[in-house]
């Protein structure tokens, strides 16, 4: 989450654009007159893809009734966190998970083949 003072214009239309592109489910929220708090997560980069290779600052949330489809190996960088709520799914089909970054599961994890 991430929010911005637009009197101080402390977010450009390229930075906003590659925000609303960190996922398909993005929330704007007017804090007040002047502040817009955005919140972007979902399936990882445009909504039309599912990123096999999270960068560090990459922050990936499955939702509830959502599942994460991996076919190969799943890597996460240092910085790159990996959250699957309650009632999400990440299934990881011929290939490892190689994690150097945050996964928190409060759902469900499948491994195979």
């Amino acid at each position: 989450m991430q929010e911005y003072d637009l009197r101080q214009r402390q977010i450009s239309a390229e930075q906003l654009a590659k925000v609303l592109e960190a996922g398909n489910n993005i929330t704007l929220t007017v804090v007040n007159d002047c502040t817009l708090r955005i919140d972007a997560s979902g399936s990882g980069g445009p909504s039309t893809g599912t990123k096999y290779h999270l960068k560090d600052g990459d922050d990936i949330t499955v939702l509830d009734c959502f599942e994460y489809l991996i076919c190969g190996t799943f890597i996460l960088d240092t910085l790159a966190r990996f959250t699957i709520d309650a009632g999400g799914r990440l299934a990881v089909i011929d290939g490892p998970i190689l994690n150097d970054g945050t996964i928190t599961n409060n759902g469900v994890i499948k491994l195979g083949a």
